[in-house]
């Protein structure tokens, strides 16, 4: 059974990074503290805290998700029809074992890297 991960980080704007998970990427919104929300994003859980004196805002490297392929190309449509730049465009490859997969990555508003996967295999049955 895969549990859950929970990652924890600031951004400088917490109404612009709500809007961005909530709104355009369709995550579930938890507890709302009015310093920092919890988004359930795609099973597991951020929670996402506004700057303040004591907690400064950096961006993470990257995190990111695998789905199903069509959870995959959903999200990738929304992020396409808003016009979102890609920091590593959409591709999926097949490999030599016909096994298909997909990966991009995008920035959220504070600039966290965020990649999205797929795996599938294609093997004959």
């Amino acid at each position: 059974m895969i549990k859950p991960f929970h990652l924890s980080f600031t951004v400088p704007n917490l109404r612009e990074a709500e809007a961005f998970y909530i709104d355009l990427l369709e995550c579930k919104k938890g507890r709302d503290t009015g310093d920092w929300i919890d988004v359930i994003f795609y099973g597991h859980q951020l929670t996402i805290h506004q700057e303040n004196e004591e907690m400064h805002s950096q961006a993470i490297d990257h995190f990111g998700v695998i789905l199903e392929k069509d959870e995959w190309l959903t999200v990738l449509e929304k992020i396409q029809r808003i016009g979102a730049e890609f920091v590593l465009s959409p591709s999926t490859p097949t490999a030599e074992n016909n096994s298909e997969s997909g990966k991009f990555i995008i920035k959220d508003p504070a600039n966290n890297l965020i990649e999205f996967k797929f795996y599938k295999s294609h093997s004959a049955h």
